[in-house]
């Protein structure tokens, strides 16, 4: 399996939008990346960079940490692993709308742990309909993320992946 770069982590590209703000991805400083949400930088993250399964995953300021640094693939069918361990994203035995993301041991294979990067910049559970969101568009550091039905130009749902220099 090749992924992406060597340092790759995910950032929320857009929770809400204020009138007249610009938006972007900016380049990454020395030490890591960052995404500008407004002037908020935020990234996916493990909630007290605990190795555990069901341990809650959140949105909290990037601070490139190794509770921030996931590997996976742009293209096609992908987990989304937490680098250097054997944890992935996970949507559970019943995805559904409002259901919180977590990490759990991967599996092959797995369809709660199987996802892919579709060309509105969603992060899409494979066969389910269901998309990583932003819970309540909150970007409050530790607001956990969740899937939720893909509904296009849902700014809760737009992510980007961000590599290393």
């Amino acid at each position: 399996m090749k992924f992406v770069a060597q340092a790759i982590f995910i950032a929320l590209a857009v929770a809400q939008v204020v009138s007249g703000v610009f938006i972007e991805i900016v380049n990454p400083p020395p030490g890591g990346p960052r995404c500008n949400i407004g002037s908020r930088p935020k990234c996916l993250d493990v909630q007290g960079a605990k190795l555990a399964n069901g341990t809650v995953v959140q949105i909290y300021d990037c601070n490139c940490s190794n509770a921030q640094d996931w590997d996976f693939r742009t293209s096609g069918p992908t987990s989304i692993k937490l680098r250097n361990t054997n944890f992935c994203l996970d949507a559970g035995s019943n995805p559904g709308n409002g259901v919180h993301m977590k990490i759990w041991q991967c599996f092959n294979n797995l369809p709660a742990q199987t996802w892919s990067f579709d060309n509105n910049k969603h992060i899409v559970l494979q066969g389910k309909g269901q998309c990583l969101d932003l819970t309540n568009g909150v970007t409050t550091n530790g607001n956990p993320v969740q899937t939720w039905q893909c509904v296009q130009n849902n700014q809760n749902q737009v992510w980007v992946p961000l590599t290393l220099p």
